[in-house]
């Protein structure tokens, strides 16, 4: 799930990129995969379990998606909202005090989730995902 309530401004291009791209199991064998493969573990960890096992998995999830994203395909303004909303969603993980209640959590799910299929519609040609060790989750 990577929009709330499966609605969102890319919901056709998001499932389809998640089909073709996301293994069933591991990391994808494409850097457009892999940025599908974890927006959605992310954003299915915080709608559907409220964060409850976050750990630095994900953590290390939301920086590579925030450091693919920040590569010059978007403005720097954009760039900036990326950097915040990947903020957002590592402290919202991080603490235990507010229920990994993240402000503006569906906004910034939802923006990550545009920025990452507007990325591969920008990167239409398969780009080479190297396994990380620390994309476990």
């Amino acid at each position: 799930m990577l929009y709330p309530h499966g609605k969102g401004r890319y919901q056709k291009e998001a499932k389809h990129l998640f089909e073709s791209l996301v293994p069933n199991s591991g990391q994808a064998k494409t850097v457009q995969g892999e940025l599908i493969r974890c927006m959605t573990r992310l954003a299915s960890e915080s709608y559907r379990n409220g964060n409850g096992n976050w750990d630095r998995g994900f953590g290390d999830m939301a920086r590579f998606v925030g450091k693919q994203l920040c590569d010059g395909t978007f403005t720097e303004k954009s760039e900036a909202t990326i950097k915040k909303d990947v903020a957002a969603v590592i402290s919202s993980g991080r603490d235990p005090e507010n229920g990994a209640y993240v402000h503006e959590k569906n906004d910034a799910y939802t923006r990550l989730t545009d920025r990452v299929v507007e990325w591969c519609q920008k990167h239409p040609d398969p780009i080479k995902h190297v396994k990380n060790p620390k994309l476990k989750r």
